[in-house]
């Protein structure tokens, strides 16, 4: 009895580590697939993209270490991004004549333009920390 008793404990503790080992791994595919959709996505669709990597569920160490890399390099480039299509429409409203140039709107353009260039160098210098744990999810779960 007792033999049973240890071979049903032992299946047990089997099954619940492949559910587990199996739920990091729709984990990590997961956050695999929006940094994936993150880089091909066109720099008007990065800030949604962006959203999508945030909203990735983790509970695996490796998993939300990547996630909060990835996340963080992501969200600096889609906030520069963001603000640079902010710059562009005053630009635009400049030209148009719908925006004075002593308009407050107008003077705060230059200071945009400079935030959003820091935040895409950000975004960009982070980028690289998260492609290596990117490739590290990919074959420790051969995605």
């Amino acid at each position: 009895m007792r033999g049973v008793r240890r071979v049903v404990r032992a299946g047990l503790l089997l099954s619940l580590s492949l559910v587990s080992c199996s739920s990091t791994k729709q984990e990590a595919a997961s956050l695999v697939a929006a940094v994936d959709r993150f880089h091909k996505a066109e720099n008007a669709d990065k800030p949604e993209r962006e959203k999508a990597i945030a909203q990735v569920v983790c509970s695996d160490a490796d998993v939300c270490d990547a996630k909060r890399v990835c996340d963080a390099s992501a969200k600096a480039s889609a906030s520069g991004l963001l603000l640079k299509v902010e710059v562009e429409k005053g630009l635009a409203a400049l030209e148009k004549g719908t925006l004075a140039k002593t308009d407050d709107a107008a003077k705060g353009l230059s200071d945009k333009l400079d935030e959003a260039g820091k935040l895409l160098a950000e975004g960009h210098a982070q980028m690289p920390a998260c492609d290596q744990r990117i490739l590290a999810l990919r074959g420790r779960y051969d995605l």
